[in-house]
């Protein structure tokens, strides 16, 4: 935990970011998974707050909506529409990456329809430099 705690710690520290967006709690049919899951969350989840950031937590489905339209949409369909969506030459690997550029984009959303930070919209040099960085990992 504390590997995942530092790398957080780290792209904090480096990028800046003024906010942070995760998928909240995953309810499977593994209990292992979930509680590892949970647990790597809450590391997560303290290292945003010590740095002072505020956090905001999107269901699963929340994302898919955002992203495919549909709550159910499959991993690979999120996949397809960040592909479309940001026009990039290639798709992101492993689908971790769209995942996470999917929990960005429901963020984004979020904060338009609250009426807020709507000039934070990512651009295409944006989004393959986080999906650059985020493979190199």
């Amino acid at each position: 935990m504390g590997k995942i705690y530092d790398g957080i710690s780290t792209i904090i520290s480096e990028s800046g970011p003024h906010e942070v967006a995760v998928e909240s709690s995953y309810y499977g049919k593994d209990a292992n998974a979930a509680a590892k899951l949970g647990e790597a969350r809450g590391v997560i989840r303290l290292a945003v707050h010590q740095a002072g950031l505020p956090i905001a937590a999107y269901t699963p489905a929340e994302v898919k909506k955002a992203v495919a339209g549909t709550g159910q949409a499959t991993k690979e369909q999120v996949q397809y529409m960040i592909t479309r969506m940001f026009k990039l030459r290639q798709m992101p690997r492993p689908l971790d990456a769209s995942d996470a550029l999917a929990i960005a984009i429901c963020h984004i959303h979020r904060r338009q329809l609250q009426g807020e930070g709507a000039d934070r919209k990512p651009r295409k040099p944006e989004v393959e430099a986080l999906l650059a960085r985020m493979v190199s990992r």
